[in-house]
């Protein structure tokens, strides 16, 4: 199957999720590498659901975790990329040794010339740029001017807001370079219920 735009699937934690999404299209499949933050996948439970998944990129997701430590943490988790979940110093991204993802929360606050600015001096050093949010559930006329700015300089992935109402409409006004969508727990093992993510991707069949 193939997709109409890039997919991140982050919080990955089980084979179910992984094997889905990977069939499906989905270009990157997101761990939480780091020990004590939701969702965290042992090195021994990510060796072996990604050994049963082939032609996706594997991103490990961390959050304010000392360079040193990050690097030490991918000799032991071999991933392809790496999301960054809080600000980090330019840099430091210098010293990470492949492509990164930089997520970058907004709410209702957020005044949109620092997002820019940020953007800007981060840009030569990270492959996307994931906006997500807590504050806003949806994409309305509150952030969609906002976003197709940002979309228009930037390669950014829409992280929030998106459901299997609006997520072609979405991707039409906003024009990002991809989304990123959310895996979750398995209802018992080897069984989950797919419906949520499903009806998001029949929406992006190409």
């Amino acid at each position: 199957m193939a997709l109409s735009t890039i997919v991140l699937v982050n919080q990955i934690n089980n084979l179910s999720d992984a094997r889905y999404c990977a069939g499906m299209g989905v270009e990157m499949l997101g761990f939480n590498l780091q020990e004590g933050q939701p969702g965290y996948v042992s090195p021994e439970a990510f060796k072996e659901i990604s050994g049963w998944v082939s032609g996706v990129k594997l991103v490990g997701q961390v959050q304010e975790l000392p360079i040193p430590d990050l690097e030490e943490l991918l000799l032991t988790y071999k991933v392809d990329m790496v999301q960054l979940n809080s600000l980090y110093l330019v840099e430091e991204l210098d010293e990470i040794p492949m492509p990164i993802i930089f997520r970058v929360m907004i709410d209702k606050d957020t005044v949109e010339e620092n997002i820019q600015s940020l953007l800007e001096v981060y840009h030569p050093h990270v492959e996307y740029f994931l906006i997500d949010s807590e504050d806003f559930t949806s994409i309305d006329a509150t952030n969609l001017r906002f976003l197709k700015d940002l979309s228009k300089k930037y390669p950014i992935l829409l992280g929030f807001g998106l459901t299997k109402e609006n997520t072609k409409e979405a991707l039409d006004k906003v024009s990002p370079a991809g989304i990123a969508l959310k895996g979750g727990e398995e209802i018992r093992p080897g069984y989950k219920n797919f419906d949520e993510l499903e009806e998001i991707f029949e929406q992006l069949e190409d």
